[in-house]
């Protein structure tokens, strides 16, 4: 699946003007996402942060989506967060991820680690 670049400037007009009708609730999607070791900015930049918009019926369907779609692209996603917003792509019948913006990259902090999990001090076995 090939996801455009960005939201549509002619599909939000069409929806406020009463000419368009959307059948689905419309998300958008930022996603952080881990890049793969086969693309080639994956020694300077460790992750890449972007929005997908998706048509979805569920906020979990949607996440879902963008994930999937992403994985296509290489991107192995740490993080999603979704929220309904207004349409700004061509009416989908079924689900589906329809386009995404430009990655933004989060640069590589050699040294750092993990953050450490919870406190174990007291737990039963």
């Amino acid at each position: 699946m090939k996801l455009g670049r960005g939201p549509s400037k002619i599909w939000p007009a069409l929806y406020r003007l009463g000419l368009a009708r959307a059948r689905l609730p419309f998300w958008r999607v930022v996603v952080e996402a881990k890049l793969g070791a086969s693309m080639r900015l994956a020694r300077k930049h460790g992750f890449a942060v972007t929005a997908v918009f998706v048509w979805a019926r569920t906020i979990e369907e949607a996440e879902g989506l963008a994930s999937l779609a992403l994985e296509e692209e290489g991107l192995e996603v740490q993080t999603a967060d979704a929220k309904q917003c207004p349409p700004a792509a061509a009416p989908k019948n079924v689900p589906a991820a329809v386009s995404r913006t430009e990655l933004a990259f989060l640069p590589r902090i050699d040294g750092e680690t993990g953050a450490s999990g919870p406190s174990r001090r007291g737990a039963r076995a």
